[in-house]
């Protein structure tokens, strides 16, 4: 999920004064093991030049990977779907442990209510027959909205499912090695 600028600007602040803090403590800890012994304001000079190379040497990485395209692109839509995830566990409280109490399929039946609405004439009863809480819980705001919502309810029931799935065990060997070319 992105950071707000001012989130990514505290975040490079204190990741920069902690690597300061490690590095001027680790000039005086180890240079005098080497036989180089180092006054307090050397080593803040010191400090103070690495901290500058390592700022640019991570802000060029960064561009050339960019430039790459070694970063993952989320579209604005799946950024608003995850931001809808998590306001739902923030917000509204909907935790892993509620959500595990819902029945299987029950989140997602609710995330494929709010899909078909989207569709438009849609008769009433076919989302009443879909939505698998009462209606007062149903809100639709909105074609993307209900999209949204769709789609975190989605991602709420996959989500259980990967928590909840038992581990296969694989007794067999030739089901063991047909797995394994699979998954190569």
């Amino acid at each position: 999920m992105k950071h707000s600028k001012m989130q990514s600007f505290v975040k490079s602040v204190v990741s920069t004064a902690v690597g300061f803090g490690v590095a001027y403590v680790a000039n005086m800890l180890i240079l005098p093991w080497f036989g180089l012994p180092i006054s307090h304001s050397a080593n803040l000079l010191l400090t103070s030049i690495y901290t500058v190379i390592s700022i640019a040497r991570g802000y060029l990485l960064d561009r050339a990977f960019e430039a790459m395209g070694w970063r993952l692109r989320i579209s604005p839509f799946m950024a608003a779907v995850m931001a809808e995830r998590q306001r739902q566990q923030d917000v509204e409280g909907w935790s892993h442990e509620h959500d595990d109490q819902h029945g299987l399929g029950e989140l997602a039946r609710a995330g494929a209510a709010y899909a078909v609405f989207t569709a438009g004439r849609v008769e009433g009863h076919l989302v009443q027959s879909i939505w698998p809480w009462s209606l007062d819980w149903w809100k639709p705001t909105g074609f993307r909205r209900d999209l949204v919502k769709g789609c975190a309810l989605i991602v709420a029931e996959g989500e259980k499912f990967d928590r909840n799935r038992k581990p296969r065990i694989l007794t067999d060997p030739a089901t063991a090695n047909h797995a394994a070319a699979r998954s190569a």
